[in-house]
């Protein structure tokens, strides 16, 4: 017999509502939920292979344990706890807390409780540097926002845009930012039969691109010279809003000069780009109305200066007045956390990285969204005080997501200690001491918790209104299988080494505010914790149980508050970090900031999204690892000419770095000169052979003491100057490959 089940995925911080079929307790197919008023029954292919995954061959349904011939045997999770709990206790003693380092990958996500006892049971031992994944692609988001201060009221949300420029981005693939992640093709369908006006600047034309109402398609890491160019552009028109710039902010005169040299010739050149269409793009926004810029990973990742980039977009926001003004509806004010008031004002700039205790390389700090994650293979690798000996790794592959996977692999097999969460044996959990086989997310109770988040995040982010909803665990793990639910693994782990846990409660803003005790004695249930998560909720947990397809919570509104008597602080547009890295990038010919950028590597590879596969997670369902079994170099036709190479060729892309395979694609979307592949693909190097099947690393091409930003500490990870040439040692070409 088939039951259908409401529930919502977890593949991503979507959070798309969908219906579940479970025959005989096993999960059979997913779809989108129809009932849902912002969702209306929107589901990815990712997300309908969930049962997929939950019955793939290759899940692990035991613990292992690495054996001294560096074989694996399976191990009981209460063992492993007991074992582990020895190991970091013994380590924390002899070299104190900063020797162990717990990392929080993407999958983190899949259960609300994972990070919020993750964090507990580090900060238990007194560590406390949070690594995770945030730090790879987009740190500069927060730091920025930092830099300038942030507007308390909230940007313009997507509901009643009326523009949206999006750069280096492609969300109607990826579900990211710039579109609502709820249904982004209706809701650009319909928002553009009402006006909506849609900008797209990438080097691609992808899908996304092919909606514009205007494409600029420039040579990459120019991000900075173009929007630097229209703010410049906006200003000298009078095109700002300059009531608002008046009132709120500081610093307009000293942007000004400092965006002087990206006029729009110089801008066009650099960028190679039609003037008259950078000219057009940014009166199109200026003068649009309500609406906002927003760019996605792969522009931080190009130049190294991914803060400045994310501060200049913020500063064409502000000069444009993209933000709620007193007496308006907040769009979302989130529903399981903690409501924040909403002020017509800028909370002024506030400290956002360089914190204490300093890492020991590169003289980086910590940030608002944790220490470099590039940085952590040399604090691995470093011997003396404040060495890494021991890493947790959960929600993420470090070896195919980290950055310089050369100098990963070495640190990862240096550690003392090295604990891989993970259902299948990914390429880290092959040189991990132990593999943790943990539950998936339909066998977990969950709540749309971060969703709530993503508003406060950043411009562009986040769901037209406030949607919410619970789900109970769908189905139970397999019969005979010994997984356990993250969570529960760190509250074993703090037990057995007489640790104390407190959570902290998520906010608006994330995880802030007082923490609040769990009981060490009666391990707390799943929704207990949950209840505690949510406890100051703007809408009471038990409210959303009552509706098991989820709903929109609009009630109490929320409106934004008038600006407080006295208040003085101002968003600050002309901070001086950044005008001085902004005077170094216009003084420098092209936006290319690594070293070895010259004849011998003519090709620049970027970053690409692919429908089937989400970050590192790696194990898909069989029919979509079927549809993507690599992930190919994809190039403009006649650069392949050019090199003698036709599509299903193998080729050798090398940087001055290191070399990996991949599998050439024809793609006439794509500048020439570029090469474009998806990240966190392929495995260790003895298997690069076998790339048909696994796909290339194109972190191991980048080497992260080249070239990083002097803030987050993130290096040059796209627009990485790389030769191609063909791959003659690869077996034959199958017929049929694209």
């Amino acid at each position: 017999m088939t039951e259908t089940h409401p529930s919502f995925c977890r593949m991503c911080h979507s959070a798309c509502p969908i219906l579940v079929d479970v025959a005989d307790g096993v999960p059979g197919k997913v779809g989108g939920d129809p009932s849902s008023e912002i969702y209306h029954g929107y589901s990815c292919i990712k997300g309908r292979a969930l049962p997929e995954m939950h019955t793939h061959s290759d899940r692990l349904l035991h613990s292992l344990k690495r054996r001294p011939d560096g074989s694996f045997a399976a191990i009981r999770a209460e063992h492993a706890m007991d074992e582990i709990a020895v190991a970091l206790a013994r380590i924390v003693d002899e070299s104190g807390p900063l020797a162990v380092a717990l990392y929080s990958g993407t999958f983190g996500l899949a259960n609300a409780l994972t990070a919020p006892l993750t964090n507990a049971f580090r900060e238990a031992i007194g560590n406390p540097r949070g690594w995770v994944a945030t730090s790879i692609d987009q740190p500069g988001k927060t730091i920025a926002q930092g830099l300038m201060g942030v507007w308390m009221a909230l940007h313009q949300g997507p509901a009643t845009a009326d523009v949206c420029m999006i750069i280096g981005s492609n969300p109607l693939v990826s579900i990211a930012a710039g579109l609502p992640q709820a249904d982004p093709r209706k809701w650009l369908h319909d928002a553009k039969q009402r006006g909506f006006k849609l900008i797209v600047i990438d080097p691609r034309r992808h899908e996304t691109a092919s909606q514009a109402d205007l494409y600029l398609q420039p040579r990459p890491a120019e991000d900075i010279a173009i929007v630097g160019g229209m703010i410049r552009l906006i200003i000298d028109e009078q095109l700002h809003d300059r009531a608002f710039v008046d009132a709120e902010t500081s610093g307009l005169d000293e942007l000004r000069r400092a965006v002087d040299p990206f006029d729009p010739e110089t801008v066009a050149r650099r960028a190679d780009i039609p003037v008259d269409d950078f000219i057009a793009a940014a009166r199109m926004f200026a003068t649009a109305g309500r609406g906002v810029a927003v760019a996605g990973t792969g522009p931080g990742m190009s130049s190294a200066r991914g803060t400045l980039l994310e501060y200049l977009i913020l500063a064409l926001n502000a000069i444009c007045g993209r933000y709620l003004r007193e007496g308006e509806l907040v769009w979302n004010p989130g529903t399981l956390v903690e409501p924040v008031p909403r002020f017509a004002q800028a909370s002024g700039p506030f400290p956002s990285f360089g914190f204490e205790p300093k890492l020991r390389v590169r003289g980086l700090g910590d940030t608002l969204v944790g220490p470099s994650t590039a940085a952590i293979a040399d604090e691995i690798l470093a011997p003396g005080e404040g060495q890494i000996r021991a890493l947790v790794s959960c929600g993420g592959n470090p070896l195919s997501a980290w950055p310089d996977q050369l100098k990963v692999r070495e640190a990862l097999e240096s550690l003392d200690l090295l604990v891989q969460f993970d259902p299948w044996m990914s390429s880290t959990a092959k040189l991990a001491h132990y593999v943790i086989a943990p539950t998936l997310s339909l066998e977990v109770p969950g709540i749309t918790n971060y969703v709530d988040m993503l508003p406060a995040y950043a411009p562009g982010y986040g769901l037209p209104k406030p949607w919410a909803q619970y789900t109970p665990a769908i189905v139970d793990p397999p019969r005979g299988s010994d997984v356990i639910p993250e969570w529960e693994f760190f509250y074993g782990l703090a037990q057995r080494m007489g640790l104390a846990l407190e959570v902290r409660p998520v906010d608006f803003n994330g995880p802030t505010g007082a923490t609040i005790p769990i009981a060490m004695d009666v391990k707390p249930t799943a929704d207990e914790l949950l209840a505690v998560l949510t406890a100051k909720g703007r809408v009471p947990l038990e409210d959303v149980k009552r509706h098991p397809h989820g709903a929109v919570f609009e009630e109490p509104a929320s409106y934004v508050l008038p600006k407080m008597d006295g208040w003085e602080a101002r968003l600050e547009l002309a901070n001086e970090l950044m005008m001085r890295d902004l005077r170094e990038m216009s003084a420098r010919p092209t936006g290319d900031l690594a070293s070895w950028a010259d004849d011998r590597y003519p090709f620049r590879l970027v970053g690409r999204r692919m429908h089937a596969h989400y970050n590192s997670g790696g194990m898909t369902a069989p029919r979509l690892r079927a549809k993507e079994p690599t992930n190919p170099a994809y190039l403009h036709p006649d650069d392949l000419r050019e090199l003698g190479l036709a599509s299903g060729d193998v080729a050798e892309i090398s940087s001055a770095r290191a070399t990996i395979l991949g599998v050439v694609a024809a793609d006439e979307s794509i500048r020439r000169g570029l090469v474009a592949m998806s990240h966190a693909w392929g495995d260790v190097e003895e298997l690069d052979e076998e790339v048909r099947s696994i796909g290339g690393n194109t972190s191991r091409l980048v080497d992260v003491t080249d070239q990083w930003d002097p803030y987050s500490g993130q290096p040059v990870m796209s627009n990485v100057p790389v030769a191609i040439r063909p791959h003659t040692t690869a077996r034959p070409v199958d017929a049929g490959v694209a």
